[in-house]
């Protein structure tokens, strides 16, 4: 009886102590506004990832949004994003397609762009340049497409 009663107010301090730490993960808002952007056909498919293994894969699964053009503009608010390290790519997805398309020599057709504005050669920006920190209750962050 004594253990019963022992392991079960264990398990309560647990319980209390896990829902506390829940409450004090710290999360904002972070906003992504497209410029540059040549036309308002299609719309714009952000990513958002929270690892370079995401970042580099070609079906990233953290975080990804379509987002409706207008007037050549394009803007996304993530609401309650938890605070951490990430990298965005995003692409003017014209033909909603879902895809990045390219010529016949895989040099992107459609418009694309990276956080803190990065530039890959021959490819993606590299998740180091892209990656950025997330620690404030409100964020903008404006990336320009090619």
């Amino acid at each position: 009886m004594k253990s019963l009663l022992i392991t079960s107010l264990v398990l309560l301090l647990f319980q209390f102590l896990l829902a506390q730490n829940n409450q004090t993960e710290k999360t904002g808002k972070l906003t992504v506004v497209i410029t540059g952007l040549e036309n308002d056909d299609g719309e714009v498919l952000i990513t958002v990832s929270n690892s370079r293994e995401d970042y580099e894969s070609d079906d990233p699964s953290f975080i990804w949004v379509n987002v409706i053009i207008e007037n050549r503009k394009a803007e996304y608010t993530f609401e309650e994003l938890p605070f951490g390290e990430y990298g965005i790519k995003l692409f003017h997805d014209e033909n909603m397609d879902g895809e990045l398309d390219s010529n016949f020599l895989g040099i992107p057709t459609e418009d694309y762009g990276f956080s803190n504005n990065a530039r890959g050669t021959f490819g993606p920006a590299d998740y180091d340049d892209a990656k950025f920190i997330f620690n404030q209750s409100e964020l903008t962050m404006e990336i320009s497409v090619d």
